[in-house]
């Protein structure tokens, strides 16, 4: 079995540098788990928003689902404005529709029948509160090659129960990188926190 990508230590050291503790207003463990392997305090502050899809354009779609979020954040009664603060959203745009997180291990096969064999792009809305400077927003996209995928494959994948609460119904980091034959683009953005853009706003 190939190994799974990390992140590199450059870009972990780098964000360490800009952003030593920060809040982060989601409740994605794997995001959480990606600024805590950089060496970062982080402190979680989960929003409970209406993520559903209401902007056709993907980009504006992921953006505005994050905007929600770091906004909540920002208007509730946990809110530093001391420290920088981080909400991501991240969806899968395959075939020119957007996809979120299945609500079922059925739905998840039928995402991941359809992605045998094809590409897909993950694009991430992120923002960013900067103490002194105000909000940032933007996103990433990455594009995702799929391995040819046996009904075997599949359901050997949904045992795994990865599926849950995941876009797309995969997790990269995790056994979902066995599905994959090739990425174009940011690893930590398929991931759901694109480094290479924050880092790009926090070094401004």
């Amino acid at each position: 079995m190939k190994s799974c990508p990390t992140v590199p230590e450059e870009l972990n050291r780098k964000l360490f540098s800009l952003a030593p503790k920060m809040v982060l207003a989601s409740q994605s463990p794997n995001r959480l788990l990606l600024l805590q392997d950089a060496g970062i305090d982080v402190i979680t502050a989960p929003q409970d928003v209406d993520e559903s899809i209401q902007d056709r354009d993907p980009e504006l779609a992921v953006s505005h689902i994050a905007m929600k979020k770091l906004e909540s954040y920002v208007a509730s009664d946990s809110f530093r404005k001391d420290l920088i603060a981080l909400s991501c959203d991240t969806m899968v745009l395959f075939d020119g529709k957007l996809l979120g997180k299945p609500h079922s291990r059925n739905e998840a096969r039928k995402m991941l029948s359809l992605f045998s064999g094809k590409k897909q792009d993950v694009i991430s809305g992120y923002s960013i509160y900067i103490p002194g400077k105000g909000i940032f927003s933007g996103n990433d996209e990455s594009t995702v090659y799929f391995n040819k995928l046996s009904k075997k494959d599949i359901e050997d994948y949904l045992d795994t129960g990865d599926f849950v609460g995941a876009a797309g119904a995969y997790r990269i980091q995790r056994s979902g990188y066995t599905l994959i034959d090739k990425i174009s683009g940011s690893w930590t953005n398929v991931v759901g926190l694109p480094f290479e853009r924050i880092i790009e706003v926090l070094s401004k």
